[in-house]
């Protein structure tokens, strides 16, 4: 209440001050009115449209002192048409240019453009729409449109600091004359942000070209032939595959090479063969790709300004496990990830250390719903499983001397402990990031699942298919750590627990599209089913923004 005193005050002192409002002219009195007109609790509109800004919006005219940003000389300057001409294309950074009032400024910039000039009331809500524009949008760009605590989006990493006040970011771009370039260096800094800003502009241009489903009767191998080929050959052009246009009938070699490309840029098994799964990545809309690449690029916005220079990220969509050190990858490898009905959360943590040959006490959610239903058939599964029961305070308990008759999945004062050994389901190692979802990396009996393309198959853990290999690397800078050491370490019948020298930020991500290191665009199956509400709530207007200590 107090603040609101205080801002009436020097409102009120403004007003006042003939000096000032001689010099400032009708315009800057108009935004000096506009301004102040506001009520506690109450937002800006202009010809029935909401302002986004709020506090913001006060801050910046206050600063200057209710001079015009964009107008000058009663004439929009190149500031503003830079602003304007940003908007119109702000589609490519995945952002809606309607929600920048871009209907409302276009008109009244084209009336400017006409006989009759613009009045000061109009040069007014000209200047007062683009600043808002420029602060929401610069605050979409920096923190993202959508909230990810809300709508559903199941995204628990930490929010980037509040590092920047939109309004004074603007101030800076209008003395340097640089609107583009700062709003851009609110952006993301990841070079796959800005590689798919490049390719949801060709998507965009390939939404308006017609797309018809291709079908195919049966399964396409290398060295077949048929009259599908050449449609199938002009769809992956139309795709920006390398080949040839020509209206062969065979599946040739060149043709086998790209259909390998496009297996792997979906992330399907690369076997050049065209069963039902290639096709549906021939035959996606363009208009769901440009679904796809907006969501994603939204997720972006929502990452840290900068990861550290090493790290290990997992991709849940993706379902692999890479070791990065600065731009280089130091090791990749296929993950299994949790199900979509035990989902693997995204989160960041720290990994401080790992434990060889470790025992695995079944948690409570697998407990109630695989494990107790078969301890209540006998004591054969505890054998089979090469498990043992114990009291809370560690105390091993036989099975016999439990009175199963008053157990039941809600009440069993137990834990189970799967031993160490080659069944068991944390395999011969587990690194360790503490965190509150009690999720960890780890290794796997079944290696099986490797080969499948689908490895959504956890509890919501996360296994690795090299193990061995990620341990080398965690502890590379420990020379008592040799492979030899490692290998035997693994082989024990009793927990071995290492602390690491440096502990490895983990990050666990949800990104169904990407660009790689060679910036080519890389699309997933959106696993979680999270795509189609997130790019609902993109496509909402914006209530409003975050920015330091200034919430709308």
């Amino acid at each position: 209440m107090k603040i609101q005193v205080i801002k009436k005050i020097v409102f009120l002192l403004f007003i006042t001050t003939s000096a000032f409002a001689s010099a400032g002219g009708d315009l800057n009195q108009s935004i000096r009115l506009f301004i102040g007109d506001k009520t506690i609790d109450s937002r800006y509109t202009i010809q029935e449209e909401y302002l986004y800004s709020g506090e913001l919006l006060n801050h910046f005219y206050l600063g200057r002192m209710f001079q015009p940003a964009w107008i000058r000389n009663n004439t929009l300057t190149q500031n503003g048409y830079d602003l304007l001409n940003y908007i119109r294309q702000v589609d490519k950074h995945g952002l809606e240019p309607l929600d920048y009032h871009l209907v409302l400024i276009e008109k009244l910039v084209e009336q400017a453009r006409s006989i009759v000039p613009m009045s000061t009331e109009e040069m007014m809500h000209v200047d007062v729409l683009l600043t808002d524009a420029f602060i929401i949008l610069g605050s979409q760009l920096y923190y993202g449109k959508v909230d990810p605590s809300k709508e559903g989006v199941n995204w628990n990493m930490e929010r980037k600091a509040a590092e920047h006040r939109i309004d004074q970011k603007l101030e800076q771009a209008l003395l340097k004359n640089d609107i583009a370039h700062s709003l851009d260096s609110l952006a993301p800094r990841y070079s796959s942000y800005w590689m798919m800003h490049k390719e949801l502009d060709f998507f965009l241009g390939l939404n308006k070209q017609v797309w018809p489903e291709i079908r195919i009767l049966e399964t396409i191998h290398p060295g077949d032939s048929g009259i599908v080929i050449p449609m199938l050959r002009q769809r992956m052009i139309m795709l920006r595959y390398s080949l040839t246009d020509s209206i062969s009938l065979n599946y040739d070699e060149e043709f086998v090479n790209q259909i390998k490309l496009l297996q792997s840029d979906w992330g399907l098994n690369a076997d050049g063969v065209i069963g039902d799964g290639t096709m549906a990545a021939i035959n996606s809309d363009p208009g769901k790709l440009v679904g796809q690449l907006k969501v994603n690029m939204e997720r972006f916005r929502w990452l840290p300004v900068q990861l550290t220079e090493k790290y290990i990220i997992v991709n849940i969509a993706n379902q692999r496990l890479d070791f990065i050190d600065r731009t280089d990858t130091l090791l990749s490898m296929r993950a299994i990830v949790g199900t979509n009905y035990r989902k693997t959360p995204v989160f960041g943590a720290k990994m401080t250390y790992l434990v060889f040959s470790p025992t695995w006490t079944v948690p409570s959610t697998i407990l109630k719903e695989d494990v107790i239903p078969q301890l209540l058939k006998g004591p054969g599964y505890l054998k089979q499983k090469d498990m043992i029961l114990l009291r809370f305070d560690g105390s091993q308990i036989a099975y016999n001397d439990i009175n199963w008759s008053k157990i039941s999945v809600d009440n069993f004062p137990y834990m189970v402990q799967q031993n160490p050994g080659p069944q068991n389901s944390l395999g011969r190692v587990k690194f360790m990031f503490p965190n509150s979802y009690d999720v960890y990396i780890h290794d796997t009996p079944s290696k099986g699942v490797f080969t499948k393309d689908d490895r959504a198959v956890s509890s919501g853990c996360i296994r690795a298919e090299s193990p061995y290999d990620l341990a080398l690397l965690l502890l590379s800078d420990m020379p008592e750590w040799t492979p030899e050491v490692i290998r035997k370490a693994m082989q024990q019948k009793k927990e071995k627990k290492v602390v690491l020298k440096t502990p490895v930020d983990v990050v666990v991500i949800y990104l169904t599209a990407w660009t790689d290191g060679e910036g080519r665009v890389q699309f997933r199956k959106d696993l979680y089913e999270r795509d189609e509400l997130l790019l609902k709530a993109l496509n909402q207007k914006p209530e409003g923004i975050r920015d330091a200590g200034y919430p709308i």
